[in-house]
């Protein structure tokens, strides 16, 4: 084969790689949107708690039932860990050099921010500012599985507004607009010589000549709707369903690429050595993908068994197999259209509150989450399976006016298998192994009572 040949396959493998970093866009890295009380609880009831202004966001009919206007401000911390145990080789079945990093084990902040404010016995208002989608990994550049993946940033901001009417005495509805701002930052290594190898039979070396492709995407705004009710069949019951919208988005933005000079020269030759590949710049260029986050609904439930103790369950199903495939566009071409099968996904938890004192509270909650995705989506971006929820914290009232929560939850993940093999356009490399995953979650929130 010819240097062209290779100048070929270093192009298709540059072209296929697009597929590689959008992928974690959509993977099992949904937020609860609750305070340290509800960290605490295993995210069990939703915010059917008295006065969780949390319901403006995740049910609006609760806020009917508020005594009084309240403000509420959490910071939470969240610290993913896993660390990968097996083999990854190239296309001549070598080792793939590097070490093997944990590519999370760092806590990452987010806020959720909410308000609510009864204007009667019947109507009440509110908003939030919450981060229901979010993700941070970060692997070496050289570490042994950089061909499937080195960094994944992912943030959706979501700003809210909603509203309540109380029916009567024992039911309410709300319903609430959104809009979401969602931005990714996706990079991933080549090797263009194993591609070259794979496909040609060209003697070139793999894991050399690596090539960088880095995509930054975002979206300003996309707008979504979410509702519910609240219904109170005794004085000690309280039942809710809630309902979120899928939010559309186009993500645009560019792409870049880094390595040697030489080889980013390569791409231009694509076009010329192939008319049905799209123009590629090795100065990069722009680049856009579809990505909806997926509707969710939940069902609570929450029982007062006297003034100090009260438990809760929740059920919330994601409509996770909304997400089928995966397109990527640069300059009105299509670039790759991936298949991806996602499963919709069930949570289920059970937690409560146990009064001490008048002051101080205990909360504590456990919990089963599964996740969407299966075998042919798992990667080291996203490396998740099912977890175990285990929380507990502790609330504090200072004041009339003034009330803190502690809250923390470990996540208990079994070991989530990963078996791939890369394209032979992106050099036929394999990864096969677990990952051993855990996480820690800690949570704290300051509440006004006007």
């Amino acid at each position: 084969m010819t240097r062209y040949g290779a100048r070929a396959a270093l192009a298709l493998a540059v072209v296929s790689a697009f597929a590689v970093p959008v992928v974690a866009q959509a993977g099992a890295f949904q937020l609860p949107t609750d305070n340290a009380a509800g960290w605490a609880r295993a995210n069990a009831g939703g915010s059917l708690f008295l006065d969780d202004p949390t319901a403006a966001y995740n049910n609006p009919a609760a806020m009917s039932f508020f005594t009084g206007p309240l403000l509420q401000a959490t910071a939470t911390d969240i610290r993913p860990q896993a660390q990968f145990h097996g083999q990854t080789l190239d296309v001549d079945g070598n080792p793939t050099t590097g070490g093997n990093p944990n590519g999370f084990g760092k806590f990452v902040p987010f806020p959720n921010l909410a308000w609510a404010f009864p204007i009667n016995d019947r109507f009440a208002v509110g908003g939030s500012l919450t981060v229901p989608f979010g993700l941070e990994s970060k692997y070496n550049s050289q570490w042994q599985g950089r061909y499937f993946g080195t960094e994944t940033k992912l943030e959706s901001i979501a700003v809210s507004l909603s509203g309540a009417f109380k029916v009567n005495d024992k039911f309410s509805v709300g319903a609430g607009i959104l809009g979401q701002r969602t931005k990714a930052e996706l990079n991933t290594m080549l090797d263009p010589n194993g591609a070259a190898k794979a496909l040609f039979g060209l003697p070139l070396p793999p894991q050399q000549d690596d090539v960088q492709l880095n995509v930054n995407v975002k979206r300003k705004f996309s707008f979504g709707y979410f509702g519910g009710f609240v219904f109170k069949p005794t004085d000690q019951d309280t039942f809710g369903m809630s309902y979120h919208s899928r939010v559309q988005n186009t993500l645009s933005g560019s792409y870049a690429l880094y390595g040697s000079q030489s080889g980013k020269q390569l791409l231009a030759l694509a076009p010329a050595l192939n008319p049905s590949l799209p123009n590629i710049s090795p100065n990069g260029g722009p680049a856009s993908a579809q990505f909806n986050t997926p509707a969710f609904a939940s069902a609570d439930w929450l029982h007062a068994f006297n003034d100090r103790l009260s438990i809760a369950g929740t059920i919330k199903w994601t409509d996770w197999s909304s997400f089928k495939d995966l397109t990527l566009t640069s300059n009105g071409q299509t670039m790759v259209a991936l298949t991806e099968d996602f499963k919709d996904s069930f949570l289920y938890a059970v937690g409560g509150d146990y009064k001490l004192t008048d002051a101080w509270t205990l909360h504590a909650g456990i919990g089963y989450d599964e996740t969407p995705t299966n075998i042919i989506s798992r990667d080291p971006r996203v490396p998740d399976g099912a977890r175990k929820l285990v929380g507990i914290g502790v609330g504090y009232k200072l004041s009339n006016h003034m009330s803190f929560d502690l809250g923390y939850q470990h996540q208990f993940v079994s070991n989530t298998p990963v078996h791939l093999t890369n394209q032979p356009i992106l050099g036929a490399g394999t990864m096969n192994g677990y990952f051993a995953d855990s996480g820690d979650v800690v949570s704290v929130t300051g509440t006004y009572h006007f």
